[in-house]
């Protein structure tokens, strides 16, 4: 048995500098894993870089790199820059999102637009360009970052409704795999403590008032009442996306599994 779960890994995370993005990184270097951090703001990303930097121990490195998740040229850059550091790439994490908690009916196109450019059209491109390296070495695990919304739309709904393409993107890419040696499959995160789920609880960022989501959320029955918002913190989404990664999970394909404390049962 390997000291390292991940060692002699190279593995890339977008949406890294904080949170759920930023506990897998960590985890994933702690473990071995040479990783390449992702972000669009580079004095958090330099931060992150840096803390993550302390855990490695094996000879293992960790650098970031910033660059808008929904283009297509920032794909092809940083994933051919892994490539050129470490030699190969073994794991592309899809984390990187934004929220949003507008209404069908209210929503405005510029919402629209961010939302899916980032949650959507990020992933989509991320994974046709990993591919293009993993399909050859016959070999790779793809892991995205979907949310409980993909499965239970509660919550703003183009939100909810990108969650549930990257579930469907994540089943067509296995599909697609089967055979190849290359694997792909998603992390439902329930109720997460994060940066983002803070400024959401705090109203930030949210539509106007009587135009967004939150007070259908808040008409609930009793029993969803007793059993919501039981938090997970960022590193019970990591240690899902640790297993996903590594060669223990090689007979998992295109499953879309949650981590929520049955929060969502």
């Amino acid at each position: 048995m390997k000291q390292y779960e991940l060692e002699g890994k190279t593995a890339v995370v977008t949406g890294a500098s904080y949170g759920i993005g930023y506990a897998i990184a960590e985890l994933y270097a702690a473990e071995g894993a040479n990783v390449v951090m992702v972000a669009r703001g580079k004095e958090k990303l330099d931060k992150a870089v840096a803390e993550v930097e302390k855990v490695c121990t094996n000879g293992n490195r960790v650098f970031g790199m910033t660059g808008d998740v929904a283009s297509t040229e920032a794909a092809k850059t940083i994933l051919a820059k892994a490539v050129e550091e470490f030699g190969k790439l073994d794991i592309l994490v899809n984390n990187a999102g934004v929220g949003e908690q507008w209404r069908i009916d209210c929503i405005p196109d510029d919402v629209v637009d961010s939302v899916i450019a980032v949650n959507f059209r990020g992933p989509v491109v991320w994974t046709r360009e990993a591919l293009q390296y993993m399909l050859p070495q016959k070999s790779g695990s793809i892991i995205n970052v979907s949310s409980v919304n993909g499965v239970r739309p509660m919550c703003g709904s183009v939100y909810a409704s990108t969650k549930g393409g990257v579930n469907t993107l994540t089943r067509n890419t296995a599909i697609r795999c089967v055979g190849t040696g290359v694997r792909c499959n998603a992390v439902c995160p329930g109720y997460t403590i994060t940066p983002m789920s803070q400024t959401q609880e705090k109203g930030a960022g949210l539509a106007p008032a009587g135009q967004d989501m939150l007070p259908i959320l808040h008409t609930r029955t009793v029993r969803e009442s007793e059993t919501m918002h039981v938090a997970c913190q960022p590193e019970d989404q990591a240690y899902l996306a640790l297993y996903l990664a590594s060669d223990r999970s090689k007979a998992l394909q295109g499953q879309i599994i949650t981590v929520d404390n049955g929060s969502y049962l």
